[in-house]
């Protein structure tokens, strides 16, 4: 706005009247021309130079932050291998082993009926401590107890169904396809634990069978063998129904391949966590930011520099008498420049 002011303040001396007559020929530019050239040639640096004074700050946070995000870049890049491992193990997974899984849901359903179960038992024996004298509190712990105990036997159910499982799928490994191989064990059909899951099964039903004793002779002893009978028998039903439904909702197969998808979920969180590092990402915000401020201001002082070359081309248009009314036909303009139909500035 001051060089728009100074312009227009301007003027030079008439020395004869003239119509649209052209610029002199012996006259190749005239002070005032000089003085608004160099002006124009002063923008660019000038608005360069402010540009970065301005961004200096976004500069300087930025490159106290270039270690830290050279660290969060480095760490993101290494987890990236893992990451495309884990995408690769799922992909695999669910291909070689999709045709033979069962159980596709019910996870909501199996964990209700536990927790039903526990619950339902625990009352029973709730009821037993209290009418035998138990605080309510210590009858409720002690109830608790013995349900998950009563439970947990029958978990044991899951075992049986792996097994059955194993011997139904088995088969000559030969006819295995290239990513069903590394799964060979799982269609082998040898099954190393027999003895020991008839001893965890032994143990599960005598856990089972004292639970049910334990409460048919509290039972019985306050309201009678019926009673005590009556209650005992739904313990041994508890168990019995938590054996049911582990064998029912277990699938090696499907826990394989659930696995294999829970650890690529795992690692594309990790990897999003890296890759979202704050330091990073203010890094080049900042970085952004420095960049996008040099270039407006160069910008500005490319239009600055149009601007005082428009305001000598005004000067010179108001005062024709000196100057003329513009470049003489057939003459070439001011050196180092040429006119619009030919180039525009240069």
């Amino acid at each position: 706005m001051e060089q728009l002011q100074d312009a227009e303040e301007i003027t030079l001396q008439r020395v004869d009247d003239a119509g649209a007559v052209a610029r002199p020929e012996n006259v190749s530019g005239t002070w005032v021309e000089h003085e608004y050239d160099d002006l124009e040639i002063e923008q660019g640096p000038q608005w360069i130079a402010s540009g970065i004074e301005t961004s200096r700050p976004a500069e300087v946070e930025a490159a106290g932050l270039q270690p830290a995000t050279d660290a969060a870049e480095r760490i993101t890049t290494g987890h990236t291998p893992v990451l495309e491992a884990a995408a690769v193990r799922y992909v695999d997974t669910q291909d070689a082993l999709a045709p033979f899984r069962r159980r596709t849901g019910g996870k909501l359903i199996h964990y209700t009926v536990k927790g039903a179960l526990v619950l339902g038992d625990a009352v029973g024996v709730t009821l037993l401590g209290i009418n035998i004298g138990d605080y309510p509190v210590l009858a409720g712990l002690m109830s608790i107890s013995a349900a998950t105990a009563a439970v947990t036997a029958g978990l044991v159910g899951s075992e049986f169904r792996v097994m059955h499982a194993a011997e139904r799928r088995q088969c000559d490994l030969q006819l295995l396809n290239e990513k069903q191989k590394p799964f060979g064990y799982l269609f082998s059909g040898a099954n190393f634990g027999r003895r020991v899951l008839k001893l965890v099964g032994g143990v599960s039903i005598t856990a089972a069978c004292l639970i049910a004793s334990a409460i048919f002779a509290g039972r019985a002893e306050i309201e009678g063998a019926l009673v005590g009978g009556l209650y005992g028998g739904i313990a041994l039903a508890v168990a019995a129904a938590s054996f049911i439904e582990s064998f029912m909702y277990a699938d090696e197969i499907a826990d394989i391949i659930d696995g294999s998808s829970r650890a690529y979920d795992k690692e594309i969180a990790r990897h999003q966590k890296l890759a979202g590092s704050g330091l990073w990402r203010t890094k080049l915000e900042r970085t952004t930011e420095a960049v996008s401020i040099v270039r407006e201001h160069e910008q500005r002082g490319a239009a600055a520099k149009d601007r005082v070359r428009a305001l000598k081309w005004g000067i010179l248009r108001r005062n024709p008498g000196v100057a003329g009314h513009g470049p003489a036909a057939g003459l070439p303009g001011i050196v180092g420049r040429t006119d619009r139909k030919t180039g525009g500035v240069k």
